[in-house]
């Protein structure tokens, strides 16, 4: 994620912004041109952006914006549109009757738009069911039932549901650790998800990826209903970090996939967002590892990608250690993970390529 500026008065904002908290100008996000703009009030419910690549084009708040607070993204004021691109991906959103479940869509919807923002970064087109609904995404958030029947987060033929009870902190730490996670994350849920609809979309339909696929992660003909008993009767096999990112990762080739282009998506928005910083490492000691490279992560090759990355997750985790918390990177790469996220970074600069 990019650092952005209020037009107004250079003040730092932020991607979740709707006000600058120097000037108090109103402030949207353009998806169209991947930037956060501010605007002036220009009459009838539109509004006038200030940023330079815009040339003073006029703009209406997404209905989630003006009337839910759920959303920041704007709409060219001649669209017919009432809701944005990223609103429009959700199809159910959860009972506001009930006084949590507002916090809860907000959450899930800063989460979704997160991930929105890395996947046009890697030039991936995620269309609506709406407006495909062959190839589309929709998202359903969801509650478990007065039954207490549980709403299972996962994904099916472009849809793709998550249990709402996933955006409260208390609730997703406890099955965290309940599960025995390293990772567990809003964010995460929408990586891992999508990296689902990807599969569909980029290894399945393409013959030239499918045998690298079955080579690198395993057969995905292989009884997904089986492996799944299998993994909650007998856990991972003890050796797992050896070949997988994750233990959920061993167990059939769709969620080593989906685990893996999640972590994939995960390492390109943090080197995104450190770059956009400018941080950078300089030890006294040259032994120590360094990181100077700036290189704009769309541009960059996957070798550049993980000389960046290590050095990076050092800093990250001696940090947070320093303030008393868990390492904010658990995990470890092993050399037959790095191949499978290559394979990952190979699909999507083709896709990106093609889209372009």
């Amino acid at each position: 994620m990019k650092t952005f500026h209020c037009n107004r008065c250079a003040q730092t904002v932020f991607y979740e912004n709707v006000r600058c908290e120097r000037c108090e100008s109103l402030l949207g996000y353009l998806p169209e041109r991947r930037e956060i703009s501010t605007f002036d009030a220009a009459g009838g419910g539109r509004w006038r952006s200030l940023h330079p690549e815009a040339n003073g084009a006029l703009f209406r708040q997404c209905h989630n914006y003006a009337v839910e607070n759920v959303c920041n993204w704007m709409i060219p004021a001649d669209s017919p549109d009432t809701l944005c691109r990223a609103c429009q991906l959700t199809r159910t959103i959860p009972n506001l009757s009930e006084p949590e479940n507002r916090l809860y869509w907000y959450r899930l919807e800063v989460a979704k738009r997160r991930l929105l923002y890395t996947l046009g970064g890697l030039g991936l087109d995620v269309p609506s069911r709406d407006a495909d609904p062959e190839h589309g995404l929709a998202f359903e958030f969801l509650a478990d039932g007065d039954d207490g029947e549980p709403v299972m987060t996962g994904h099916d033929n472009g849809l793709i549901t998550l249990n709402i009870a996933e955006a409260d902190d208390a609730y997703r730490e406890k099955i965290r650790t309940k599960m025995g996670e390293p990772y567990r994350t809003l964010l995460g849920h929408f990586r891992h998800e999508t990296g689902h609809y990807f599969f569909s979309r980029l290894i399945e339909t393409e013959p030239q990826w499918l045998e690298p696929f079955r080579q690198l992660f395993g057969d995905e003909q292989a009884d997904y209903g089986a492996a799944l008993d299998a993994y909650y009767c007998h856990g991972a096999p003890a050796d797992w970090q050896a070949s997988y990112i994750s233990a959920y990762a061993a167990m059939h080739p769709w969620e080593d996939w989906a685990e893996t282009w999640a972590h994939y998506l995960l390492i390109v928005d943090v080197l995104d967002t450190s770059t956009s910083y400018g941080l950078a490492l300089l030890p006294d000691d040259p032994s120590e590892p360094t990181l100077t490279d700036r290189t704009p992560v769309e541009d960059a090759s996957f070798g550049n990608l993980m000389k960046r990355w290590f050095p990076l997750t050092y800093a990250l985790n001696s940090l947070n250690r320093s303030l008393g918390m868990p390492d904010g990177y658990p995990f470890t790469l092993a050399a037959p993970v790095i191949d499978k996220l290559r394979f990952v970074h190979r699909v999507i600069a083709a896709a990106g390529n093609r889209s372009t």
